[in-house]
């Protein structure tokens, strides 16, 4: 009998330091670094790809948060499949290497409205930030819902803010009054801005 519970206890023993070894050791080995790379060099010093950081990182999270990739995707496929370059979606294909800096992929599933891989390189700020307040001002067949509360309606104290939204028609507040983004509408648009591909990669040439 005591040899059955030795037994028993060694056995024990051995298949939890196993699970041990296979779901926290193998997870810290999985999970990103403090010295993750943040930057990759492809081709010499021709061409050298940066992932989000600042401003564009915490524009990432807002992102994913407003759960964007159920409507949008960021993969632009080859010529002949979809249409993506007569759309103007993208210069060239994604391709594995595009996606290897960055924590969470959100290639998306649906294309419920167009392609962001290289919306960047498509729109300038104040673009974007008038699309998210009112999407409507910009696109009459626009589907995506308005996003003004990522915004704030405030008084002047001293005429308009440097960055308060140039609007028109009913978008415009009432007099003495300005329409200025959130902290969090700024890092999403800088986050929409940094999806440009306006480099070449060794296996995914751009279409001139």
């Amino acid at each position: 009998m005591k040899n059955f519970i030795s037994l028993f206890f060694i056995v024990f023993a051995g298949i939890a330091i196993s699970w041990f070894g296979l779901l926290v050791v193998g997870a810290n080995s999985l999970s990103p670094s403090e010295e993750f790379e943040t930057t990759m060099v492809v081709a010499g010093d021709d061409v050298i790809i940066t992932g989000h950081e600042g401003l564009a990182a915490r524009g990432e999270q807002v992102y994913r948060a407003l759960a964007c990739a159920a409507c949008h995707t960021q993969q632009v496929r080859r010529p002949g499949y979809g249409g993506d370059f007569e759309r103007a979606w993208g210069s060239r294909q994604s391709v594995a290497r595009d996606y290897m800096l960055q924590d969470t992929v959100v290639l998306g599933t649906k294309r419920l409205g167009p392609d962001l891989t290289n919306v960047g390189a498509r729109h300038d700020a104040e673009w974007f930030f008038k699309h998210l307040y009112n999407p409507g001002s910009l696109s009459e067949v626009s589907n995506v819902p308005s996003y003004s509360f990522l915004f704030t309606e405030r008084e002047m104290s001293d005429g308009n803010s440097s960055n308060s939204l140039k609007l028109e028609g009913n978008d415009i507040p009432e007099e003495g009054f300005e329409v200025v983004p959130t902290d969090d509408a700024v890092a999403l648009v800088a986050y929409l801005q940094s999806l440009n591909l306006d480099y070449d990669l060794p296996e995914s040439k751009r279409i001139k």
